[in-house]
């Protein structure tokens, strides 16, 4: 299965994919394609200053979840005051980072003080690779988090989570786009860029990525 992602690296091959793929890659909720229900609920969250000390994402690879992530804890730390502010979003691919040990290092280092916002923001990626002691001292923490830290954890594989982990967030399911959304998204992308294309190759390169 193709993510957007990798639309986006095949089929742009003549442009600096990279900077492509950065350049559409959403940085506020208004530019999130898909998951309304998720997007109005954080929306509403922050606005009535109620946003959760934990939160899980839960979903298919390429549906967002990372990207809302950021996005939300740039909201959390206040970034829109001060740019500086994104020092204090710390992000781990649980995935590389498995043990005991670099569970231990976030909580040694969550009740120092952020740097320059109020609030601290932690993003774990992959969180269901976790070892089962890595799982026990992150619990812990989320059952009695400091004040001003906040967790952001994301999974493409939710079953693989202590119970007892996922009753500690707020959690969020996150749904593969539909054809007609990638097809909108896919031909914004090649008009901005103006790239000549046809429909039909466009509705198999929708269709491709599921």
């Amino acid at each position: 299965m193709y993510t957007f992602g990798d639309f986006l690296l095949f089929h742009f091959s003549s442009i600096n994919f990279v900077s492509l793929y950065t350049k559409y890659r959403p940085e506020s909720f208004d530019q999130m394609q898909g998951q309304e229900h998720i997007r109005t609920t954080l929306q509403n969250a922050i606005t009535q200053d109620k946003i959760a000390h934990a939160y899980i994402f839960t979903g298919p690879r390429g549906t967002g979840k990372t990207t809302t992530a950021r996005i939300l804890a740039k909201h959390i730390v206040q970034e829109d005051k001060d740019p500086n502010n994104t020092q204090d979003i710390i992000e781990m691919d649980a995935a590389s980072n498995t043990s005991v040990d670099d569970i231990r290092h976030i909580i040694e280092n969550s009740v120092i003080a952020p740097v320059f916002a109020d609030k601290k923001v932690y993003i774990i990626d992959e969180i269901h690779m976790l070892s089962k002691s890595a799982f026990n001292a992150l619990l812990k923490t989320l059952e009695e988090p400091p004040k001003h830290v906040y967790f952001i954890l994301a999974t493409t594989d939710i079953d693989k989570v202590p119970a007892t982990v996922i009753s500690r967030c707020q959690r969020f399911d996150f749904r593969s786009l539909n054809q007609e959304e990638l097809l909108n998204k896919i031909k914004n992308i090649c008009e901005t860029e103006q790239k000549e294309y046809e429909l039909s190759a466009l509705e198999l390169l929708a269709n491709a990525a599921e």
